[in-house]
């Protein structure tokens, strides 16, 4: 069922699987500013919902341009937001740009440690390998 809808964003969350599955759109094209209203709707549904498993499709979602701090600091309150829900598992999809990949997988596992994130994160190159990754939790 779609919880949310709006221009960029859609919340489909099936009640079945506890599973929420969000596409995030190109950081590029909308800049800042709607990435945070966006990535702060997705917690607030997962918070509103108890969500426990979120599959994450950030393939489209391409932030070489974003300055290193501004990127850390939406990470950052990200994590800060999913650690007051009961979320267990996110299963993001990656993009297919390794420098960002690197840099993504290095700034998530330093701020999970630094904020001692409550929930285990996994990159997946495709949506069905993580969608069965999710789903083989309890």
């Amino acid at each position: 069922m779609i919880l949310y809808q709006n221009g960029l964003i859609q919340l489909d969350y099936n009640p079945a699987t506890d599973v929420l599955h969000v596409t995030l759109p190109d950081a590029h094209h909308i800049g800042v500013t709607e990435l945070k209203r966006s990535l702060d709707t997705i917690a607030s549904y997962i918070l509103s919902y108890d969500v426990k498993k979120l599959l994450l499709n950030s393939s489209n979602t391409l932030l070489h341009d974003m300055d290193d701090t501004i990127y850390r600091d939406l990470v950052a309150q990200f994590f800060t937001d999913l650690n007051k829900s009961r979320l267990q598992r996110i299963a993001r999809v990656g993009t297919q740009t390794t420098s960002h990949e690197i840099r993504s997988a290095n700034m998530t596992a330093e701020l999970k440690q630094e904020l001692a994130a409550s929930f285990v994160l996994e990159t997946f190159h495709s949506e069905p390998y993580a969608l069965q990754w999710l789903l083989q939790s309890n």
